[in-house]
């Protein structure tokens, strides 16, 4: 992993056409394409290591992600894929297949294997009711391919403006368009409609859904459950050196167009004026620029601006107060895992298992691949481990209990990997640090600890969703706290929405 130091800004030009706060892939998504159009883009990063919540960073000669993830969305008319051709950049990347392995409470692995007629067969396996599974698959399959053919042609989705309705109607054809009822039918009910009454299926479904739609089969809208429980069917990929290494793919190319980035200047104020908007940060760097792109949480947007715009964040916040924090873990262990493991797992843990007041059902553990001496030496291996929690209850307790918790939480989670993981049993730790919504607040600057974006709900409806597009001309929103939400393909479509967008406001 190249050493990130903090970057000076002496000699930096304080006019900009762009500025993007934060360096998520959603913000470096469109700075990579506004800079390969010609724009001077600056991306200003409040932390040490750029990437936000696909980053990765160092402890003691070890690279660990930001949390456990995968990579998708390299397939033909997927954002990652359109991201390339576009800016003639090439994120490095290994395929892997499968993708994950999925392990019930009887230890039973599910493998998610890539082609589609072999995972079917293998979940019919684990599940049976093989004509309900394939007729679930076969519409899953159907709709998660429509939902990625028709989103690079619905760049200006969620409509904002009377004229984006229009757009709408030229760019989809009557097959887009049979698949809006989905939008009010949540995967659970389509199962159901299909005949599926394993119980354990449901559970699979709840557990899957839950890493990419923040939210079970019953609260999950199909026409996004269907990509989400799809994903595993499409290419997925490892980034050699950590995730790290596609954001410096990004910022490389920016700085090859004339574009900058800042690490440690945390905005403070966003000022509109009659020029665009005023920039400051926390280490008294001030910029200006027309156009403005905010890759932060809307929970953090009311704290850095004031007046309508303020009133505007803040109305929008209390509308989203609910959302996810993260427990995670990074491990460095000796090698001793099996030969041919996946690089990806998820486990389910037992109902009511001792610690469900403070994380969820299942647990994520993402492992480097053997041999990738960038982030762990020869015959070591490094593991990431996340699941989800409650930021509240993390928050709210004192010092002394916090500490103590989060040590039960973390030998928990390590006894569970040290006896499901395949061969971990024999491995010697050498590495173990762990973090909480507490951990996530502090050091990526995300309020409270929220982390994966706003949960999906039946309760909302796709056009409540927040725009890109925010009635203050010239500031636009990216990232998983805005449309289309979660996950590193969907946060970097909306980048690539808002490019469109400012292409079309700033001709």
């Amino acid at each position: 992993m190249r050493t990130t130091r903090t970057r000076s800004s002496e000699g930096l030009s304080s006019e900009w056409d762009v500025v993007v706060i934060g360096s998520g892939m959603g913000g470096l998504s469109a700075a990579s394409l506004l800079s390969t159009d010609g724009k001077k883009v600056l991306v200003l990063e409040a932390g040490l290591h750029p990437g936000g919540c696909s980053s990765s960073y160092t402890r003691k000669g070890y690279v660990f992600e930001s949390g456990a993830t995968t990579l998708v969305g390299f397939d033909p008319g997927q954002p990652m894929k359109f991201l390339e051709e576009h800016t003639g950049m090439h994120i490095p990347r290994h395929e892997l297949n499968p993708s994950m392995s999925v392990w019930l409470e009887d230890q039973k692995p599910v493998i998610r294997m890539k082609d589609k007629a072999e995972w079917v067969d293998h979940c019919i396996s684990h599940f049976g009711e093989e004509k309900a599974q394939r007729k679930f698959w076969k519409k899953s399959f159907y709709v998660a391919d429509r939902v990625w053919n028709i989103s690079l042609k619905n760049t200006f989705f969620p409509p904002a403006k009377p004229s984006d309705f229009f757009r709408l109607a030229l760019n989809n054809s009557p097959k887009d368009l049979a698949i809006l009822p989905y939008m009010v039918r949540s995967v659970a009910q389509v199962a159901r409609s299909c005949g599926i009454t394993e119980e354990r299926f449901y559970r699979f479904l709840d557990e899957q859904l839950i890493i990419t739609a923040q939210a079970g089969a019953t609260q999950t809208p199909f026409i996004f459950g269907a990509a989400a429980i799809c994903y595993p069917n499409s290419s997925n990929f490892y980034v050699p050196g950590g995730l790290i290494e596609m954001v410096f793919t990004c910022l490389d190319h920016l700085e090859s167009n004339h574009g900058q980035w800042l690490n440690k200047q945390k905005v403070v104020q966003i000022n509109q004026n009659k020029q665009g908007y005023r920039i400051t940060t926390d280490r008294g760097l001030e910029v200006q620029a027309p156009i403005v792109i905010s890759n932060i949480p809307l929970w953090n947007m009311p704290d850095i601006t004031d007046g309508q715009i303020r009133d505007y964040f803040h109305k929008e916040t209390v509308t989203y107060s609910d959302a996810w924090g993260a427990f995670t873990m990074g491990i460095a262990l000796t090698d001793t895992l099996a030969e041919g493991l996946s690089l990806h797992h998820q486990f389910h843990l037992p109902e009511g298992h001792p610690y469900s007041d403070w994380i969820a059902r299942s647990f994520f553990v993402s492992i480097s691949m053997r041999g990738d001496t960038q982030r762990a030496p020869e015959g070591q291996r490094v593991l990431n481990v996340s699941t989800h929690c409650s930021p509240e209850k993390w928050l709210g307790l004192d010092q002394d209990s916090y500490e103590k918790m989060k040590m039960k939480v973390q030998e928990y989670l390590f006894e569970q990997v040290q006896q499901r993981l395949p061969g971990a049993e024999r491995a010697e730790c050498l590495q173990l640090d762990a973090a909480t919504p507490r951990t996530w607040e502090k050091w990526v600057y995300r309020k409270d600890g929220r982390v994966g974006g706003i949960p999906q709900s039946m309760k909302r409806a796709v056009w409540d969703w927040t725009s890109p597009v925010t009635p203050f001309k010239g500031l636009y929103l990216v990232g998983d706290t805005t449309y289309p939400g979660q996950g590193i393909p969907g946060v970097t479509l909306s980048g690539i929405n808002v490019y469109y967008r400012i292409a079309k406001d700033f001709k």
